[in-house]
């Protein structure tokens, strides 16, 4: 609600001579938020190698460039509005850089368990071209068609996953409704009829979302969850953390969980608490703490679920 001011630091490793760095910086309040800088350049591991701005803005102005060793494609930009970021612009493939980091950016995603749109998923939804699951899911039987029709394997494993998850879950099928429309039905044990998704309950539908959201062949750069352990029976959590650790050799996914038992499943190198220190947010790593990694070798990783539970997690870390 007030004036605060919100850097980031985003670094990128595209495989050339240096990984390169995003940074920049807005102010608020909320509703009337400013740009105050942004930039996108190398990052070399040694100081003394001097850095290469392919992007350089102080507000609204600024100047992007393509190649390093020259000069003559340095241009003046100028944002028409003070809230707008410089690397949405970034549309012109001739600044390769540029355009390269714009679109890695673009390509993330954000979920939230408490934005599911259940609404969208129990109806026929257009068929997509190796569609990426929608932020609010909605377009989840147009992911299953893809898998089931275009990625058998992967469409195989993520029935076999809900077969552990779920006691009897038999499979899946996606079948057209209307012109250029799918949706998925379910099939069931002991019921001698198929489900839609209109049928299934929100805790399903959830778990769906996320068993194909880590199952595609080409999942987004960066994945964010908030809570995806809500709604869901605890016996699914095992399961569902070995389908993100899985997923996660494949692309980067942070996670957000209040549920200790969830926490469990993880290795205490892939955890970390997100505390308030004198009004600013810290990113600790536990895995750092002698003292943390000697009390779970003596007492086991279950003792992790009561040091969540009772806070001692955030002050021992």
């Amino acid at each position: 609600p007030g004036p605060e001011r919100f850097w980031w630091s985003i670094e990128v490793d595209f495989g050339q001579k240096f990984p390169l760095r995003y940074q920049g910086e807005l102010a608020g309040p909320i509703g009337k938020t400013q740009v105050i800088f942004e930039r996108v350049v190398t990052a070399p591991p040694d100081d003394n190698i001097p850095r290469i701005a392919f992007m350089d803005m102080q507000g609204r102005k600024g100047v992007i460039r393509n190649q390093v060793e020259s000069r003559t494609d340095e241009q003046e930009l100028l944002l028409n509005r003070p809230n707008q970021l410089a690397l949405s612009t970034a549309t012109n493939p001739f600044y390769i850089t540029l355009y390269k980091m714009r679109e890695y950016v673009l390509n993330w995603r954000f979920y939230s368990a408490f934005r599911v749109a259940n609404d969208k998923i129990r109806k026929p939804v257009p068929i997509e071209q190796e569609p990426i699951l929608h932020e609010d899911g909605g377009n989840l039987s147009a992911v299953l068609f893809y898998l089931m029709t275009e990625q058998r394997m992967a469409f195989d494993e993520l029935e076999s996953v809900m077969r552990s998850m779920v006691p009897g879950f038999q499979g899946i099928t996606v079948k057209a409704r209307g012109r250029g429309e799918v949706i998925a039905f379910w099939q069931e044990q002991g019921i001698d009829r198929e489900l839609s998704l209109a049928d299934l309950s929100d805790g399903i539908l959830r778990l769906l979302c996320w068993s194909a959201l880590c199952v595609l062949p080409s999942p987004p750069k960066l994945i964010c969850i908030d809570e995806p352990d809500q709604g869901v029976h605890p016996r699914t959590l095992p399961v569902l953390a070995g389908l993100f650790k899985k997923a996660s050799k494949r692309t980067q996914i942070f996670l957000a969980t209040h549920a200790s038992y969830f926490l469990t499943q993880f290795d205490l190198s892939d955890i970390a608490i997100m505390r308030k220190i004198k009004g600013a947010s810290e990113f600790v790593k536990p895995a750092s703490s002698d003292l943390m990694r000697t009390m779970l070798e003596d007492f086991g990783t279950e003792e992790l679920e009561h040091l969540h539970r009772s806070d001692e997690l955030e002050l021992l870390s």
